[in-house]
């Protein structure tokens, strides 16, 4: 029995406390996260949770206001960034995003070094921490193209967990400024109420679905070569043919706006934000929107 306790401890200490805090006991000790076996063709992995398990790096890094410090912030026992870690950093003080960290293993973060560009994060839920835009300018930036997130500016794939608004906003992707038209990008929601998909030159047919707003949702946008299909907690709400023609723009892909064009900032809250230069499909698709969906309690 000792033998076994002390195993126990070392595998605690070897791996870290969240990276084993949900393993199966039969018939391994090891940990299962959602992309353990989901990272042929990830362009980035954005969580507020651990999503490989693999990855042993922080979460988050945050920004007080009260002083300017910055932290890096890990995992709680949950697999959640560890609330009550800020908050006992943060006293009474906001916080802001400074980097996102990517779980892919890529190293492409989002970050915002300039502090009055950096959304704020929120600590009030516990159970689904987010930070959100403010409308006017802030942002996370993603300094990779497009081209390299997508397969040439064709296939690719979003899930989201975010709260819809309703604002003359881009809530992530990117644009050419020169061509405001040639895009990458997804409106949630646009003021008109529905939510909207550009996988290439704007505006096809197929690029829109109404949705409601004010609530927290999850979403998959899929590209394929020709078709491509907005889906809502696992149920197609627009699937066709795409026929405007290719995202040919080269600019990186921007979080709350859409980088190439620094107007239509997003006010939405996000939580989790995966993508794939790949059109998902099949179980891999299922079975990541249903996690979405279970774990953040959507």
């Amino acid at each position: 029995m000792k033998y076994y306790v002390l195993l126990t401890h070392l595998l605690f200490y070897a791996f870290g406390f969240c990276q084993i805090a949900h393993y199966n006991q039969f018939p391994s000790l090891a940990p299962k996260h959602l992309l353990d076996d989901k990272l042929t063709d990830i362009s980035f992995a954005f969580s507020m949770r651990i999503l490989e398990s693999d990855y042993n790096g922080p979460l988050i890094r945050l920004r007080r206001n009260s002083d300017n410090q910055e932290q890096d912030f890990f995992c709680a026992s949950n697999d959640i960034v560890d609330i009550t870690a800020i908050d006992a950093w943060r006293g009474s003080a906001q916080v802001f995003v400074v980097i996102w960290y990517d779980q892919s293993g890529l190293g492409r973060n989002a970050i915002q070094n300039t502090p009055n560009f950096q959304p704020e994060f929120i600590t009030s839920d516990p159970t689904r921490p987010y930070f959100v835009g403010d409308g006017a300018n802030d942002r996370l930036d993603v300094n990779t193209s497009i081209q390299t997130l997508t397969n040439a500016g064709i296939n690719g794939t979003v899930f989201i967990t975010a709260y819809a608004t309703d604002n003359n906003q881009f809530t992530f992707g990117t644009r050419q400024p020169a061509n405001n038209r040639n895009r990458w990008s997804v409106h949630l929601n646009w003021t008109d109420d529905f939510v909207y998909f550009d996988s290439g030159i704007c505006c096809d047919a197929v690029r829109r679905a109404s949705n409601t707003n004010n609530e927290w949702q999850q979403f998959s946008f899929v590209r394929a070569t020709i078709v491509q299909s907005i889906r809502k907690n696992g149920i197609i709400l627009e699937s066709g043919n795409y026929t405007n023609g290719r995202c040919t723009a080269t600019n990186n892909f921007g979080i709350l706006y859409s980088n190439g064009n620094n107007r239509n900032f997003a006010d939405n809250r996000i939580t989790e934000l995966i993508m794939y230069r790949m059109e998902v499909t099949g179980d891999q698709l299922t079975e990541t929107e249903e996690n979405q969906i279970n774990f953040w309690n959507i």
